[in-house]
């Protein structure tokens, strides 16, 4: 148990091979070998010779003019309680932190159908709008899922949103960008309801359209800035009122980057523009998990 060969350990007392952790019941034990003869059986831990420790179960009685002590090695079975209360203690985190994505994600649902269903002209509009937007959802929901929630690289998620219009209408340039699992989440969103729009009334509607995404980082304090410009489609007329996907676009992508975000509608095609601050980590944006 302490790793002394019997030679080593001839003529030492048991303090000398293997000093204690100290222990309140120590203190206890003394009292009661003294008072009733028996010291109740606890746990400590001790230290072998190359200075690791290990757990005993020790317990004395005295007999005649000596004591008797028993020293047990539990180190395993205590090592196995550990992994189990950690493994507990584990499954609660990820029981919080599930009920948290549970209730975020609900909170996105409701808003999506609140909206969607507010701005409809006919229910079968509205039934077709909101299933596209849970669609999006799930799919950005993938994205973050295969990288474990841990968020998502920014060519990742765009490479995703471009996928089922074809990538030879797409053109894509920019750096290695980590973004945090919200700001993943919103931009992946804004992306799949600015294709959308596009494959209905803009560039990827018509068979020589082209969409530019671009993203760079700017400036000292580090800013990303990203444009979706499209071009070659029909012309572009801004719309009368503004319907939930722009107000997804603008205001709920700003609010969850801190940054700005503007739609034009140009006559050569849709042009949005993210401007957000990087936080102080060069690789990963936005920072609410």
């Amino acid at each position: 148990m302490c790793g002394f060969s019997r030679e080593e350990a001839l003529g030492k007392t048991w303090q000398e091979l293997t000093p204690e952790e100290f222990h309140p019941a120590s203190l206890r034990a003394v009292e009661e070998i003294t008072t009733r003869g028996e010291i109740t059986p606890y746990e400590k831990q001790y230290f072998r010779k190359d200075g690791s420790r290990w757990w005993g179960l020790f317990a004395a009685r005295r007999l005649g003019d000596g004591v008797v002590e028993f020293v047990l090695d539990v180190t395993g079975r205590r090592e196995a309680e550990d992994a189990l209360r950690a493994s507990e203690e584990h499954r609660k985190v990820l029981i919080g932190e599930l009920n948290h994505r549970v209730k975020n994600t609900l909170a996105v649902v409701q808003s999506i159908a609140s909206q969607t269903l507010g701005n409809a002209s006919t229910v079968e509009e509205a039934r077709a709008a909101f299933g596209s937007r849970l669609i999006n959802l799930a799919k950005a929901h993938d994205i973050l899922t295969r990288e474990s929630w841990s968020g998502a690289p920014l060519a990742e998620v765009v490479a995703d949103t471009i996928n089922p219009h074809g990538e030879n209408r797409f053109r894509v340039d920019g750096p290695h960008l980590q973004l945090a699992p919200s700001a993943a989440l919103a931009i992946a969103m804004a992306l799949q309801e600015l294709s959308t729009n596009a494959a209905k009334y803009g560039a990827l509607s018509s068979d020589a359209g082209q969409v530019d995404i671009v993203w760079r980082l700017d400036g000292d304090d580090r800013r990303l800035n990203l444009t979706w410009t499209e071009s070659d489609g029909p012309p572009v007329e801004p719309p009368k009122r503004k319907g939930f996907g722009s107000r997804l676009i603008e205001r709920a992508l700003a609010q969850e980057l801190g940054g700005k975000v503007r739609v034009a509608y140009e006559p050569s095609g849709v042009v949005c523009t993210i401007d957000a601050p990087v936080p102080q980590r060069r690789d990963v944006l936005g920072g609410n998990g």
